[in-house]
Order: structure tokens, then C-alpha cells, then sequence
């Protein structure tokens, strides 16, 4: 298992493709990221890309991108089954750099059926506490997600032509998705809440969220 070097140039695709055609699949899934998630949006709510970790990971050799099948006939116990072992290989996984905000790791699942899209949600939602604890964020994306851009509620912002888990490190700026629950904001606070004591943070949002969560019992 060793990470992509980049995203290599590829031919514009359709948004849809069979689910069998895991080629096919794999194309459509890197124009997405070349094309939408390492480029600004204009309904983020924010400057920069979508996603600022992909670009930056995929110049790296630090995006990890592999494909699963077989899932057409999965219920919520494979797929939390799966994420687990997303979050082992992860782990394991041998780094070409050392700075570990670049990793990612994207998992492909083009024949999981539309009607488990829903289920793929619960289960980001379900394991959420779980992953961070390892200090571990995992998004959830199909063409149908319903999870909106942190500053722009109104923008589902994890909508893909083809369903997908992405896993990556903790970020500083994920305290806008964990402040809200105690346990997940209590890993987030021994992570980086060294810097909002130094004034280390410049991001009014991000301060806010901070002290919005440290009242939260």
C-alpha cells in the first residue's frame, strides 16, 4: 500500500458510471478532486479549496487512494466494519513525509447501492467519537450527502459522484465539527487547545467554536 505521488491529469467523465466499472470509478473520483475539492467554491463561505488537505497531499505522495467493492449487499455492520479497518491501515501505513496534516487517505466504494447512502452517514455519525479519540476525522461523501459547509449551512458541500469515505489527522480547523459534544471536543482541546491559550489562533470563527465548546457539559 503506498500513497499516489499526485493526481494525474485525466479525462473529463461523466458524474455517473457503473458500478462495476471500478476504472471507470476511480477516474471520475480524481477529476472530482482536481476539479471541485482542490478548488475554491464560491458558497464555502471561506476562501482557499473545498478541502485544503488534498492538494497539498497529493504534491506530497500523501494521498492514499484505494478501492472497494463487494458492498452491494452491505448493512451498518460492514460498513462500520470497514471504517475500522480504514482507520488500521491508516495507522500502519507507512508516510513517504513526516508531517502528519498531509496524510489522507480516500476509500472508493462504487457498487455500495444508493439505498445504503443514508446508512453511510450513520455511520460517520455512529463512529465520529470513536475516530477522534485516535485523534482521526473520516468524512462521508455521496451524491446525495446532506452534510452542509461549516460556514455556509446551506451548502452540502460532501456531495460526490460516486460514495467515498476520506480519512485524515485532526486538524486545527476541525473544531468547527466537534465543538458542539463534549467527548469529541475534550480530544480536540488536548490536541490544540495550547494555542488558543497562547492567542495562537487568528480565525475569530474558530475561536468562537472553541469557547462555545469549552461550555459545553
Amino acid at each position: 500500500m503506498t500513497p499516489h505521488d499526485a493526481l494525474a491529469p485525466v479525462a473529463v467523465l461523466p458524474a455517473a458510471c457503473p458500478a462495476s466499472d471500478t476504472a471507470r470509478a476511480e477516474a471520475v473520483v480524481q477529476d472530482w478532486l482536481r476539479d471541485y475539492v482542490s478548488r475554491p467554491h464560491e458558497q464555502l463561505g471561506r476562501g482557499g479549496d473545498v478541502c485544503p488537505f488534498v492538494e497539498p497531499a497529493a504534491r506530497a505522495g500523501t494521498l492514499m487512494m484505494h478501492t472497494r467493492t463487494g458492498l452491494a449487499d452491505a448493512d451498518g455492520a460492514e460498513l462500520r466494519s470497514l471504517v475500522r479497518d480504514m482507520a488500521r491501515t491508516f495507522r500502519t501505513t507507512h508516510w513517504p513525509r513526516t508531517n502528519p496534516t498531509m496524510y489522507a487517505y480516500v476509500l472508493i466504494l462504487p457498487d455500495l447501492p444508493r439505498a445504503q447512502w443514508a446508512e453511510l452517514d450513520a455511520v460517520q455519525a455512529a463512529l465520529k467519537a470513536e475516530l477522534a479519540e485516535g485523534g482521526l476525522m473520516l468524512g462521508q461523501f455521496h451524491p446525495e450527502c446532506p452534510e452542509p459547509a461549516a460556514r455556509n449551512p446551506q451548502f452540502p458541500v460532501s456531495r460526490s459522484p460516486v460514495p467515498l469515505l476520506a480519512m485524515r489527522n485532526m486538524a486545527l480547523h476541525d473544531v468547527l465539527f466537534l465543538h458542539n459534544d463534549s467527548r469529541l471536543f475534550a480530544e480536540y482541546q488536548h490536541r490544540f487547545g495550547g494555542r488558543y491559550e497562547r492567542g495562537a489562533v487568528a480565525d475569530p470563527l474558530l475561536r468562537s467554536s472553541y469557547e462555545a465548546g469549552s461550555t459545553v457539559g
